[in-house]
């Protein structure tokens, strides 16, 4: 009994030195469940090496592509809980995904816990040169004049470009043709050959052919001016009141990570976004930084699930 009794306790004094582990005391993984390369990629880095900093000790960004993000998403839900396993989320992986998709293998206010939203982007509504439409009201003017005369170029199905297209079109009360593409570049690259008129698209994406004049902006879908471009109006001072659609991102952890750890993490990642020198990095993507508690990310991503549930519904779109 008493050699049972001693292994017990030493089992249990293996346990407690565990558990008083200071934290972090390893390396952290970041899953970004994207391809290298491109503005999500590069904000995971971003992060990566401001927590680095922040906790001494490595954070490896770990790409997961595939499935619209649905592989590396369900592989970060099967993590350990432990607070070494993290996720960088953007708006079709946490809130579109979920409406889309009747058999994704992950919930995501089931299977992650929200640390902090990290991230916005602004998008601008644009058209070829040629358009007859110096703004919005002259281009729903042009659109309702012939329903269906106007194309418009998106991302891809279900991406942030065509989901507020759809949200433009039934809000301004207009017809427009889809052409969806795979990716933002080509689709813009058409928008600049004159294949389609009109397009979603990210305000850093567009910059440097606003400038050259072979795109004209007609305005911000944020609901204030990007410092960016600030005499580009935003849609809801032109005259669709409340009108909003931005990208953004978001760091979960898989649910079951203690409490403390998300708040670490939290506390850690509002202090990254805060350093002046990584501002200026996320601001010359067009990037900006908008920390927040875990609460505000969960609350964010309920709303939005339930605000893109109602325009998919309403188009009837389906995944392809």
């Amino acid at each position: 009994m008493l050699a049972t009794g001693t292994g017990l306790a030493f089992a249990a004094g293996l346990r407690n030195a565990f558990a008083q582990e200071p934290y972090p005391s390893r390396s952290l993984r970041l899953i970004a469940p994207i391809a290298p390369g491109g503005l999500t990629d590069s904000l995971a880095r971003l992060l990566a090496t401001g927590l680095s900093a922040r906790l001494q000790q490595p954070v490896v960004v770990e790409n997961r592509a595939g499935g619209g993000g649905v592989i590396g998403t369900t592989a970060a839900a099967k993590q350990a809980a432990d607070g070494y396993n993290l996720l960088l989320v953007y708006q079709g992986i946490a809130s579109v995904n979920p409406v889309l998709y009747n058999d994704l293998p992950y919930a995501t206010l089931r299977d992650f816990a929200p640390v902090a939203k990290v991230a916005t982007f602004p998008l601008a509504l644009v058209v070829h040169s040629d358009v007859k439409a110096r703004s919005v009201q002259e281009l729903v003017a042009l659109a309702k004049a012939k329903p269906g005369s106007l194309s418009y170029a998106s991302a891809g199905n279900a991406t942030t470009a065509h989901l507020t297209m759809e949200m433009f079109k039934r809000q301004a009360g207009l017809h427009l043709v889809h052409v969806p593409y795979k990716g933002e570049a080509p689709a813009l690259n058409d928008l600049m050959g004159g294949q389609v008129e009109v397009a979603f698209s990210s305000l850093a994406s567009v910059l440097p052919h606003l400038k050259s004049g072979r795109l004209r902006p007609l305005g911000i879908a944020s609901l204030e001016r990007s410092s960016l471009a600030v005499d580009i109006p935003t849609i809801h001072e032109t005259g669709l009141k409340g009108f909003q659609s931005e990208g953004w991102y978001g760091v979960l952890v898989p649910t079951g990570t203690p409490a403390a750890v998300i708040d670490r993490l939290n506390r850690e990642l509002l202090a990254v976004l805060a350093d002046p020198e990584t501002k200026t990095k996320m601001a010359a993507q067009a990037v900006v930084p908008t920390p927040s508690s875990p609460q505000a990310l969960r609350q964010w991503i309920a709303d939005e699930t339930e605000r893109w549930r109602k325009i998919i519904t309403e188009a009837g779109i389906k995944p392809d």
